[in-house]
């Protein structure tokens, strides 16, 4: 019996490896799995040894008629397992290829009542996969995970840092896509941090990262793309899950979701919900230090601000979808989400104004208060036609999304004079800003193999965005509201993107090509209603890329890559309106920003597919930055997006997948790397650089009785970042789980950051910009969580993909 099970639970693992090949490919190997009675027998898992050592070659599942396929398969010796729930395990006769294909017919199944009731199959993923072209961290198998939102997921994944306003950083270089499920959203930062703050752990499935996309991808993002798979089942019958957590911080967390699926013939439908309550407390200090333009003097006046901010944020993820497979050649997709909640940004700042000899000048204290509430909802429809089993494929994604975004803002201040309170005086501002966000998208893609060897990849993609934003701020004046035009500000945007691409791809023995073109032409109108002021650009630009995998022998493989990129600049970016943080710190749009460019190069060496070494270099010409000004004469700092004249970074990269013991599997990134940043902003000479150190470790425990465990450690040293310098930090984290109820359900607790390490200090000097600040986030949770799974683990060998896998992350709309 227990050999059984480990053979059932080792196929199954064959099939989550994804078939993995080697050598030469020459042959195919299939046949057609069924009852006595005749019945095919449906996604029973299939497995290829060598004959000469029994390793395994291959794994797949049977499909709806019971037929399976391998292909690309070296010409040796071989015999074929299957196994399915219920039945004997089959076991072929040895199979020499020597031909092009060989047909093991239909196979015979005999029943085995005992197994029925007793077998499981179980198969799991490892946390951290690591590929020749990116790497995968399987969030829906961490204990860790649970609790926490898709932005402070994204910060375990190796190489990846987050900053305080939510901008993904990929081995140092800031400018990453990200993408959910494969699409772009079209929102603008600040949106986007919004989102994925908004999206539950729970609803994430895996993150994968891809350091240097191909031409089939949007040439968006110059340090590549990041791809936030959310949870999606399709297992034969009626499936599903639940789950509740529970945490605490500095203040309290809780989330609740289900996901259900039923799949029966050629209809699977699917659905999802999760809500969410995260609370969080944080607390921002500022130093800034005034000169009266004589940087290198003592300064007149320095400025001491503390602010302490109650962050509470309610969220709402919904998802339903149908997809029907009319026949083997074609399926047919339909998918409603959606994302819709509130975040309160509730904060009170002190600011103490002091001269260089120390007296108080000025004494502000301030009350912020933010609403921002959205509502973003997206449609899909696909349809994917194969027109032989050898790979050649059509298919067709239409997508449109509808984000909307309203924030509401009060400040209040009160100058206080300490000498005499009836002099103190007080100033209100209050401000709505609605954003509407519209996207149209529609894509094709084509796939067309020229023997086993060969491929032809091409499509057409065209998008189309509308945002409109108008910010109204008011006064308050002897008690009465007066409309304030001199921060109030109505700003229109659009932009149509045409993009059309083709990848080439060929294998040469042991040396594999691919080689790709992307053209798009960009189309954009910024309005500026409140000034009548229009700014139209129109350009077209090609992205080539190219790839070379050179395979030395079963151990050892390399990779070259090369691409060019873009970033082009956010909505928001763009709108010139100031958001007031506090009467003293501004930010504003610039309209004037230019799209960046980057050229990439990756040189990498893979020992075993466990042991990566990549050395990296790209070169950003006009990169944008956030450059912070100061006006000393009123006391005040601002921040806005300008271009710079060029970003350099290069390093060196080592990962691990390490197997210590058996019951311990480990994961560690080490990145080397040095960031420069040059400009002449403001008639300075900016030429800031470093060199960055950071590492990442990922350890999952696996003991007796269900029992597992998980630890995870990330240091990163000081970086630059623009006029910026920021200090090093680390953070450490734990968590335990326990298999319950016939390892259907799963209890976990877990302490994110115990040392509460996640703290960002910053200085800033550039010209007469004199600044420090430190910021204490809410890092330190611990939580306690509940899953249940129903349903039978029988997943079938089709999975339906939206064609559009790389639409949506622009809507740069918003405030």
């Amino acid at each position: 019996m227990k050999n059984t099970t480990r053979n059932f639970t080792m196929l199954a693992a064959a099939w989550l490896a994804g078939g993995l090949a080697f050598g030469q490919n020459t042959a195919s190997v299939r046949g057609q799995l069924s009852s006595v009675s005749g019945q095919p027998i449906e996604y029973a898992t299939v497995a290829l040894f060598s004959a000469k050592d029994s390793l395994l070659a291959k794994g797949t599942l049977s499909d709806s008629t019971g037929k399976f396929m391998f292909e690309k398969v070296p010409g040796k010796t071989y015999y074929v397992t299957a196994g399915f729930v219920g039945y004997k395990t089959y076991t072929s006769t040895l199979i020499n290829l020597t031909g092009n294909e060989v047909n093991l017919g239909k196979i015979t199944m005999e029943a085995d009542e005992q197994l029925l009731q007793t077998v499981t199959v179980t198969a799991k993923k490892p946390l951290v996969e690591q590929r020749i072209d990116r790497t995968i961290l399987n969030i829906e198998n961490s204990i860790l995970a649970e609790g926490n939102t898709a932005l402070e997921l994204l910060e375990r994944a190796p190489g990846v840092t987050v900053d305080d306003e939510g901008n993904v950083s990929l081995k140092g270089r800031a400018g990453v896509t990200i993408m959910l499920n494969g699409k772009l959203t079209y929102l603008s930062q600040r949106e986007l941090t919004t989102l994925l703050r908004g999206t539950a752990s729970g609803s994430v499935s895996r993150i994968e990262i891809i350091a240097n996309p191909s031409a089939k991808y949007d040439a968006a993002g110059n340090s590549g793309m990041i791809n936030i798979v959310l949870k999606k089942s399709d297992k034969a019958g009626i499936n599903g899950s639940v789950y509740v957590n529970a945490a605490r911080s500095r203040a309290n967390r809780y989330g609740a979701g289900t996901n259900l699926n039923y799949r029966s013939g050629k209809v699977n439908v699917y659905g999802s919900y999760d809500r969410a309550y995260r609370g969080e407390i944080e607390y921002v200090s500022y130093v800034r230090r005034f000169h009266d333009g004589n940087p290198g003097a003592v300064p007149n006046r320095i400025s001491y601000q503390d602010t302490r901010t109650n962050e509470p944020l309610y969220t709402n993820n919904y998802k339903a979808g149908v997809d029907f497979f009319a026949n083997e050649k074609n399926t047919f997709g339909i998918l409603v989400k959606g994302n819709f909640g509130k975040y309160i940004n509730d904060n009170n700042t002190s600011n103490l104004l002091v001269s260089g000899a120390g007296d108080v000048l000025s004494r502000p204290q301030t009350h912020n208060d933010n609403l921002d509430r959205w509502n973003s909802t997206a449609y899909n429809a696909n349809w994917v036609h194969q027109f032989d089993d050898k790979g050649r494929e059509f298919s067709v994604d239409l997508d449109y999304s509808v984000n909307d975004n309203r924030s509401n803002q009060t400040m209040d201040t009160r100058y206080l004079n300490d000498e005499n309170p009836s002099l103190a005086t007080r100033s209100v501002r209050k401000g709505f800003v609605p954003s509407l966000t519209y996207v149209y998208v529609g894509k094709l893609d084509y796939v067309h193999p020229f023997g086993e060897k060969a491929k032809l990849e091409t499509g057409w993609k065209s998008s189309y965005v509308d945002v409109d934003n108008n910010l109204n701020y008011d006064t308050l004046s002897n008690g009465q509201w007066v409309k304030d035009p001199s921060w109030s500000n109505h700003f229109k945007y659009k932009e149509t993107i045409h993009a059309g691409y083709v990848n080439v791809s060929k294998e040469f023995g042991k040396l594999s090509l691919q080689l790709g073109l992307r053209g798009e032409n960009t189309q954009t109108t910024s309005n500026q209603v409140t000034t009548d002021s229009l700014v139209k650009r129109n350009y077209f630009q090609l992205f080539p890329s190219f790839f070379a995998t050179q395979t030395f022998n079963d151990k050892h493989t390399g990779q070259f890559s090369y691409s060019r990129r873009v970033e082009r600049p956010d909505y928001s970016d763009l709108n010139p309106f100031r958001f007031l943080r506090d009467p003293f710190l501004y930010y504003e749009g610039n309209p004037f920003l230019r799209p960046e460019l980057t050229h990439s190069l990756e040189l990498s060496h893979s020992l075993k597919g466990k042991f990566i070494t990549a050395i990296n270099y790209s070169y950003t010409s006009d990169v944008m930055n956030w450059m912070m000004g100061q006006v000393d004469s009123l006391n005040t700092t601002s921040q806005s997006p300008q271009n710079l004249k060029s970003f350099i970074n290069y390093g060196i990269s080592f990962t691990a997948s390490l197997q210590p013991a058996s019951w311990w599997s480990s994961n560690n990134f080490v990145n080397v790397y040095r960031n420069q940043y040059k400009g002449d902003q403001n008639g300075g000479d900016l030429n800031n650089s470093i060199v960055t150190f950071s590492f990442n470790t990922q350890n999952t425990f696996t003991f007796g009785n269900g029992y597992s465990a998980e630890l995870t450690g990330y240091y990163n040293s000081k970086t630059v970042y623009g006029v910026f310098v920021t200090k090093g930090y680390s953070v450490i984290s734990a968590g335990v789980q326990k298999s319950v109820f016939s390892k259907k359900a799963t209890v976990k607790l877990m302490v994110n950051d115990i040392f509460q390490g996640r703290q960002r200090i910053q200085r800033a000097r550039y010209e007469n910009l004199d600044m420090n600040g430190h910021i204490r986030f809410d890092s330190r949770m611990a939580t306690l969580s509940f899953s249940y799974r129903f349903g039978k683990d029988i997943i079938p060998s089709r999975r339906r993909q939206s064609g559009s896998e790389d639409i949506q992350n622009r809507v740069k709309g918003g405030s």
